[in-house]
């Protein structure tokens, strides 16, 4: 497969990500404008932690580690025992998360007083109620992984990447239908009902690839070993990824009413790059990784790795700088109304700002990360985890004194910086197709773009303050959306005059698909 191949993938799931996006924005403003950065909205975030905390610990695991298996073992052994395989992993799956469920049900109490040490006994009571009702979601979050994984095993993407369209729908509808009368309940009901249905849409398409589906149990099958034996690091990784997490809301809680939203909301705008094109890009590169390893060809698996960073760079970065500059204008367009006022928009700005300086490393490391995982190694990414969450807690403990929750979002961009350097380093001696001067020569490309971009866009926004200083919603739209128009119109030919390949692969794509 080529480089064009990938390209093609990645547009496909980045046109339904970009669906997703939006619809997933809109939910946030939903939200924020029916609770702001209030006791509610803080209750109902730290409510999602536990949840999700076993989905991404074990469901995350679990697809991390079955992808290459699962590959492996149709190239190997055929597609009747790759189902066979499949089946067990579900049953599994379902056992140990609705056992861990239940439990964590039953210990809410004392695990959100230990997630929120800071908040108030009528915050720590909501968010228990809150938890309990929202439980079983890792239970379906955790299927929705696995079908997932298998839909792109078989190099199938753009169902996967149509099920969160269904989950923030499902939100959207709870909030104006269900929130005027059950309130914040209503909002975990539809929460829940969102990660049924997000797992539910794809099964029709499972349906469609040869597989059957088995109603066993058999740890002893040579495939169940080999996923187990891997996920014990994978597990103690995703573990640790979340420890970033968990850390900030544990600190948060201790700062200001509504520290743990502002974090939140900003949180979800430096992901929406990320959620965009790094994740979309590692998804698609994934299975061609594994393939790669599975046959053993290692130049070809370290060249498709540096494509797969090189691509995401090429948009997250850019993504960042234009972020960056219009961090103000844009939290005031999508959340300040309602209960959001200006303060819930400084605080969140603040944030926003720090951690959109290590959203760069996490892509990366997510790839390369990725490609430790498609040679079956889950130990080495593991390792550098643990320091780099050590690290992450240093920085916070020291930043937090002076730049209070914009301190936490710091440390955990400085923390991620780190984690990049440590992994890059461990893998280059693995993989001599790796190597640090194609990643720099794009990198400093992208970066010089993106930088012509940024300062096409400031001067550009300052321009149109001027011309226009209004603050209807209708100017703000206008305002934004013209100077995010400008930036990719100037960030778009830069790149193509600076001739970066995988900035060609995608030209090339749109030029076949126009004519």
């Amino acid at each position: 497969m080529s480089g064009k191949t990938i390209a093609k993938a990645t547009s496909i799931i980045l046109i339904l990500s970009i669906l997703s996006r939006i619809l997933g924005f809109v939910r946030e403003q939903v939200i924020a404008a029916q609770y702001g950065t209030s006791i509610y909205t803080d209750a109902y975030v730290v409510s999602l932690i536990l949840p999700n905390l076993i989905y991404v610990i074990i469901g995350g695991a679990i697809a991390t580690t079955f992808i290459p298996v699962f590959t492996d073992t149709i190239i190997q052994k055929g597609e009747k025992e790759a189902s066979l395989l499949a089946s067990l992993i579900i049953n599994l799956s379902i056992i140990g998360v609705l056992g861990i469920s239940g439990l964590g049900i039953i210990l809410s109490p004392g695990l959100i007083s230990l997630i929120a040490p800071g908040f108030s006994a009528e915050a720590k009571g909501l968010a228990v109620e809150l938890t309990r009702i929202m439980f079983p979601s890792a239970l379906f979050l955790t299927l929705s992984a696995l079908a997932g994984a298998l839909l792109n095993s078989f190099k199938k993407f753009a169902p996967p990447a149509f099920a969160p369209i269904v989950f923030s729908l499902s939100i959207i509808l709870a909030v104006l239908f269900l929130v005027p009368h059950l309130g914040i309940y209503g909002l975990a009901l539809g929460t829940l009902l969102g990660t049924l249905l997000q797992f539910m849409i794809q099964i029709p398409f499972l349906r469609g690839l040869n597989l059957s589906y088995q109603l066993k149990i058999q740890l002893t099958h040579p495939g169940v070993k080999k996923i187990l034996i891997l996920m014990v690091p994978a597990l103690i990784g995703t573990s640790v990824n979340q420890l970033y997490v968990i850390i900030d809301k544990i600190l948060a809680s201790t700062l200001t009413t509504g520290s743990i939203s502002a974090l939140n909301y900003a949180n979800k705008l430096t992901f929406l790059p990320y959620n965009l094109f790094a994740l979309a890009i590692s998804t698609v590169i994934y299975p061609f990784l594994s393939e790669h390893a599975a046959r053993k060809d290692m130049a070809r698996l370290g060249e498709y790795a540096v494509m797969g960073i090189n691509m995401m760079w090429l948009f997250t970065i850019p993504a960042s700088v234009g972020l960056l500059v219009l961090a103000d204008p844009l939290v005031k367009l999508l959340f300040e109304r309602g209960a959001f006022d200006q303060t819930s928009t400084a605080m969140t700005v603040l944030a926003l700002k720090f951690y959109l300086l290590g959203l760069f490393a996490q892509g990366a490391t997510q790839i390369l990360n990725r490609t430790y995982f498609s040679m079956q190694d889950t130990k080495t990414p593991v390792k550098i985890s643990l320091f780099s969450v050590l690290l992450n807690f240093i920085f916070s403990l020291i930043l937090i004194r002076y730049l209070a929750h914009g301190g936490l979002a710091l440390g955990t961009s400085l923390a991620a910086i780190c984690n990049l350097v440590l992994v890059y380093i461990s893998i280059q001696r693995r993989l001599d197709t790796l190597p640090p001067a194609s990643l720099l020569a794009a990198g400093g490309k992208i970066v010089l773009a993106s930088i012509i971009m940024g300062i096409a866009v400031s001067l550009f926004y300052s321009g149109l303050e001027k011309v226009l200083p209004f603050s209807g919603i209708s100017y703000q739209i206008i305002k934004v959306s013209s100077a995010i128009l400008i930036g990719c119109v100037v960030y778009t030919i830069s790149i193509l005059l600076l001739r970066i390949k995988e900035a060609e692969y995608l030209k090339n794509l749109l030029l076949r698909k126009t004519s």
